[in-house]
């Protein structure tokens, strides 16, 4: 599928401006599941600490951990045991905290209005041998009829809890599931085509955070999305230069996808890297014309509104349409 612009929320039929978030025992921000104060700066502008317009209209919510050094996301795999059956019933169960989560988001809605909510799905490591129990039979994700039994299963639990929580509904609405890994190598191509076949017959949209040059990042729609969202890979301090958002805009044009734009801290990010994706925005048009997935790696925006105010306030005019574009900046020293 080519084209020359950019995937639109209008086209996806959601809300624009999505806020990926982290929850579970161990991850980059250090919250574990997200109180109504919390979720305040992301929902809600705030001047003076009180909210006085709307932020972000979507939320993805991606399970990190589960038990203590029990990793459910693919990119520490390496740094702890195998999630098993227990893990993600933890991330279902955190989902639907009261006061958090999904209830947080909820209570920071304005009456009359709704905030769109995205789930990402545990990724079945194929290591897994002994996940547990589903109908008496131990799972083995060898198998990728395991694999594909145990997101069903998760999927399945998710919506049976979501239909049950009527009180959410007012203020929420559930438009579907997010694939956890960035790449999809050949093995999990079928079991990713069988997956949103699924959340299709459920009458769900499936999303995919992908990376720009990761594998099958071209061959998104053959898996079956309803959309993909293309990372830069840009950070500023190590790893590939400014180049990289203006590159990943031709490639989202020609294969109709969304952006994601990062504004992280650590020794990964240099500071002003989040102008240089906001000023590409604007001069690139992806500010105007796309679908768009916001990440805040190893800080969260309670952080940002208490530490940087003027990348807050920059935020927020991005969201909004009206930023210009600010100097210096790696890419743009005039």
């Amino acid at each position: 599928m080519t084209t020359n612009e950019y995937m639109s929320a209008e086209e996806l039929g959601v809300q624009n401006h999505i806020c990926l978030l982290e929850y579970g025992k161990e991850n980059r921000n250090g919250v574990k599941n997200w109180t109504t104060e919390d979720l305040k700066p992301y929902l809600k502008y705030l001047v003076n600490d009180e909210a006085v317009d709307t932020l972000f209209n979507g939320i993805i919510f991606n399970p990190i951990s589960g038990r203590d050094n029990h990793y459910i996301f693919p990119m520490y795999t390496d740094f702890g045991n195998l999630p098993q059956k227990k893990d993600w019933k933890l991330a279902l169960k955190w989902l639907f905290k009261s006061n958090h989560n999904l209830d947080a988001v909820s209570k920071n809605t304005a009456q009359g209005k709704k905030t769109d909510i995205w789930v990402t799905m545990p990724y079945p490591y194929t290591n897994q041998t002994n996940f547990g129990e589903l109908d008496d039979r131990s799972l083995n994700f060898n198998n990728e009829e395991d694999r594909v039994r145990a997101i069903q299963w998760w999927i399945s639990k998710f919506l049976s809890k979501w239909n049950d929580a009527t009180y959410l509904h007012e203020k929420l609405a559930f438009k579907g599931f997010v694939w956890q890994r960035a790449s999809i190598p050949e093995q999990d191509e079928n079991l990713v085509k069988r997956v949103t076949s699924f959340i299709h017959e459920k009458g769900l949209l499936s999303l995919w955070l992908q990376q720009y040059g990761s594998t099958g990042c071209i061959n998104w729609k053959e898996f079956g999305f309803d959309a993909a969202c293309t990372h830069p890979n840009y950070y500023g301090e190590t790893g590939p230069d400014y180049t990289w958002i203006p590159n990943t805009t031709v490639f989202a044009k020609y294969y109709h996808t969304g952006i994601q734009i990062p504004f992280g801290k650590g020794i990964l990010f240099k500071e002003g890297h989040l102008l240089d994706y906001l000023n590409f925005g604007y001069f690139n048009e992806y500010m105007h014309n796309s679908l768009l997935v916001f990440q805040f790696p190893n800080q969260t925006m309670r952080e940002i509104y208490e530490n940087h105010l003027t990348e807050y306030i920059y935020l927020y005019s991005f969201i909004k349409k009206t930023y210009k574009p600010v100097y210096p900046t790696a890419a743009f020293p005039s």
